[in-house]
């Protein structure tokens, strides 16, 4: 015996269209009761935020089964221990439904081209399924093994991977590279850029180049720089606090970057009085190739520490990323 739970919900507001959604579990799995719900909210965020295009599939079914596998139009999901892991579980599997699905992408050759942005999807879609939420998932192993011997650059062949490169080459690293290029270009344009590679390529199996090139193209920048560095060469993931000196107008702050990699500066201000500012950098301030970069910050209070770290930067090590001032 099984349970067996429905819902729809319209995908496409120009042509009305509507995507049913089908959940259908053994009932002495609890966490079950609710991927109904989880899954009619994946594919409603998929529709309206994020990749913000309509559900391309009429039927998504989620069922209870041995695995954590997608399949086109089909999820087989294991019973998991908690509600966060269920939610993260099927929002993950259904993304594949625009990537592999959709665009029809070479998984076997090329694993970053849909689990990168499964990964993704997950980091961004969990929270507006449950605020509480903060999806880190694969940050720390990416973080530890990179620069390590199996910390092979993306463009690997997925066959060809070995270690902890099997997974992090595969889902958490091309999941940074996306989510950092949303961040430089910003919401809007990196949704243009997106919709851009999504339009050209569905159904037509698109290469690493054809992604590459559609995203420049749609956001009409040329990122090849950090195209380079991210998916082609290697290297350690890891910053630094080089220095704070006290300036004129506030406080410059001088980041090392110990490796080729572009990565966001995610800084926290601990001021003599109290107060806490916050201040952030995109991968902007690497793209001329610097290693190091000064952050200027305007202020007249006195400062007394400033750390440096989010929940999506993977740093190797963490103990140069706090810096005392005198």
């Amino acid at each position: 015996h099984y349970l067996w739970k429905s819902t729809s919900l319209m995908v496409d507001p120009k042509t009305k269209r509507r995507t049913r959604v089908d959940a259908v579990f053994n009932a002495k799995h609890k966490d079950y009761y609710e991927v109904i719900d989880f899954a009619r909210k994946t594919v409603e965020s998929m529709s309206y935020k994020f990749p913000k295009w309509p559900f391309p599939y009429n039927h998504e079914t989620i069922f209870d089964g041995l695995d954590q596998m997608e399949y086109p139009m089909m999820v087989n999901d294991n019973p998991v221990d908690n509600r966060e892991d269920a939610i993260t579980l099927t929002d993950h599997e259904i993304f594949h439904t625009m990537f592999p699905f959709y665009m029809g992408i070479n998984e076997t050759k090329y694993g970053w081209m849909d689990e990168g942005w499964a990964t993704i999807g997950e980091w961004l879609i969990s929270p507006m399924i449950d605020s509480t939420i903060v999806d880190e998932y694969g940050i720390q192993p990416t973080a530890a093994s990179s620069g390590n011997k199996d910390d092979s650059p993306i463009m690997t062949l997925t066959p060809d991977l070995k270690g902890s490169g099997s997974f992090t080459n595969s889902y958490p690293k091309p999941g940074l590279a996306y989510l950092y290029v949303k961040d430089y270009l910003g919401e809007e344009l990196f949704t243009k850029a997106l919709h851009n590679y999504i339009n050209n390529w569905n159904g037509k199996h698109p290469m690493p180049y054809d992604f590459f090139n559609s995203i420049n193209e749609g956001s009409g920048k040329n990122l090849n720089w950090f195209w380079k560095s991210w998916f082609f060469e290697g290297g350690v993931l890891d910053m630094a606090i080089k220095s704070v000196d006290k300036t004129d107008t506030g406080y410059s702050i001088k980041i090392e970057n110990k490796g080729i990699k572009a990565l966001p500066i995610d800084l926290v201000l601990n001021y003599a009085d109290g107060s806490k500012e916050t201040n952030h950098s995109t991968i902007a301030v690497w793209q001329d190739g610097a290693k190091e970069v000064q952050i200027e910050i305007k202020t007249s209070k006195k400062l007394n520490k400033v750390s440096m770290g989010s929940s999506h930067v993977p740093d190797k090590v963490k103990s140069d990323n706090t810096y005392s001032v005198n």
